[in-house]
């Protein structure tokens, strides 16, 4: 894509506030479908987030072919996404950065505690490609985490979809 077809940056961070507010119903998490115009690349963004932020792996799964090719932290691996089990209350903001007719860049940060009590946040950029049919076919994560106090936390939202109204990480300074 030429940058002459990108938006001003002040203008692309309106857009994507903007189009992140609409909520997408769980049975949807394949739409928006390839090719991606900014608009369906931001929807997509956000629909990945809620079925991450629902902690249901069937759900979290149903974004993903049987096939997907991870590459995060550590780990590289072809499948579903595996379910950690170490991240309590996990909380997801991500952002939509760039994007091609079936590829899309992020960038997020999540919030989560361990049994003992310690509060992390995670940081990190992935870049994802889609098949056809709008499902996750290669996922390439990297990803930074540090321990935080609860006090230091920024995501308080109840469990689940992150509010329309909660600031984006570019809002928080993150």
């Amino acid at each position: 894509m030429s940058t002459d077809a990108q938006p001003k940056a002040e203008g692309r961070w309106d857009q994507v506030r903007a189009f992140v507010r609409a909520p997408l119903p769980p049975s949807r998490f394949h739409l928006p479908l390839p090719p991606f115009t900014l608009e369906k690349a931001i929807q997509k963004v956000r629909a990945v987030e809620d079925a991450w932020n629902s902690r249901d792996p069937t759900t979290a799964s149903t974004a993903c072919t049987e096939d997907t090719q991870w590459r995060t932290r550590g780990e590289i691996f072809s499948g579903h996404p595996r379910e950690g089990g170490k991240e309590l209350e996990y909380r997801l903001i991500k952002e939509y950065w760039a994007h091609t007719e079936n590829r899309i860049a992020v960038r997020f940060a999540y919030e989560y505690h361990t049994k003992e009590g310690q509060w992390h946040r995670a940081y990190g950029n992935e870049n994802w490609e889609f098949d056809a049919q709008g499902v996750m076919a290669i996922c390439h994560a990297s990803i930074n985490e540090i321990a935080i106090s609860d006090a230091d936390r920024l995501y308080r939202w109840p469990l689940g979809r992150r509010p329309d109204d909660h600031p984006s990480l570019s809002d928080l300074g993150l």
